[in-house]
């Protein structure tokens, strides 16, 4: 792809990023948004209190860079928090976040930027979900989402470009969902201000690998999803509300009958609800499958 010429009518896209007690996750990351072809940005780090060296680290790295901004919380208040500190000192035209262990390919901001149409809430990107040793690629297709599909299922990714003012209009990130929170950031967004663009190209990789021991299914998690499911509750039509039971029972891991199938399906989602009675009826199969891609053959043996 061809870089991005500098030009002062070129919008600033800010970056924000939270990091918490992983510098070195935090350091691999920041250097990705560095290598970006499109040079108009600030990236704004937030230290969300980090116990360890991470404050030192970073600041010793990048506190001089002209295009790295350093806040820092003095206790730890959570990953939305910090997100939130970072919008409201954002300067940029457009903002998009980065998780302080995910990656940037080089022409993300460009893509994204390139890919933005007027009466667009938002754009996002296909992206990899790295498991350890291989990864996989999630919604690598080109739609636009509109709020009932988006209702339906969660089809965009944890990041995407947004006008700053119509992230700061809908007041930023809900610090009291324990999870969910991108999906609901979006879910407010495109009730708002219009349908969501996806686009196929890839520009963002969530490596998950180490991750590998999170239940989906914790109380916490699902206490969230009930927060969540409450919350929109009056943009949902019975569709939608059948489809959140059936994300909720997928995960508690919720064994499905032939008959439950055929009822599910009625309210659309069909691949994704065969996969997921597929996979029950074939358990073993699939926790041989995920332990493969999170050690592959070697660590699966070793």
């Amino acid at each position: 792809m061809t870089a991005v010429k500098q030009s002062s009518e070129q919008p600033l896209i800010s970056v924000y990023m939270p990091t918490h007690n992983r510098w070195r996750m935090a350091i691999t990351a920041i250097e990705s948004v560095l290598q970006q072809d499109y040079p108009h940005f600030e990236l704004i780090v937030v230290d969300d209190g980090s116990t360890d060296q991470s404050w030192q680290e970073l600041n010793q790295r990048y506190g001089s860079h002209a295009q790295i901004r350093l806040l820092r919380h003095q206790h730890s208040r959570g990953a939305c928090a910090a997100r939130n500190t970072a919008i409201k000192a954002a300067k940029g035209d457009f903002l998009t976040g980065l998780d302080d262990d995910d990656v940037f390919y080089p022409h993300r901001l460009s893509s994204l930027l390139a890919a933005y149409q007027p009466g667009d809430s938002m754009v996002c990107s296909g992206y990899w979900w790295h498991y350890g040793t291989v990864r996989k690629k999630r919604y690598a297709s080109d739609a636009v989402v509109d709020i009932q599909s988006l209702l339906d299922v969660h089809s965009l990714s944890n990041q995407a470009l947004v006008p700053t003012r119509y992230m700061q209009a809908v007041g930023g990130f809900d610090e009291q969902l324990a999870a969910f929170q991108d999906y609901d950031m979006w879910v407010r967004l495109v009730a708002q201000f219009g349908p969501a663009r996806r686009i196929a190209n890839i520009s963002y990789q969530v490596n998950a690998g180490h991750e590998a021991g999170r239940i989906s299914g914790s109380p916490k998690r699902l206490q969230a999803h009930d927060d969540f499911v409450q919350k929109h509750q009056t943009l949902m039509s019975e569709q939608n509300k059948q489809n959140q039971q059936f994300y909720r029972r997928s995960m508690q891991q919720v064994p499905m009958s032939v008959a439950q199938l055929i009822q599910d399906c009625r309210f659309g989602l069909i691949g994704l609800k065969m996969r997921y009675y597929l996979k029950l009826k074939l358990g073993w199969l699939s926790r041989l499958r995920l332990r493969l891609l999170q050690k592959g053959w070697r660590g699966f043996f070793g």
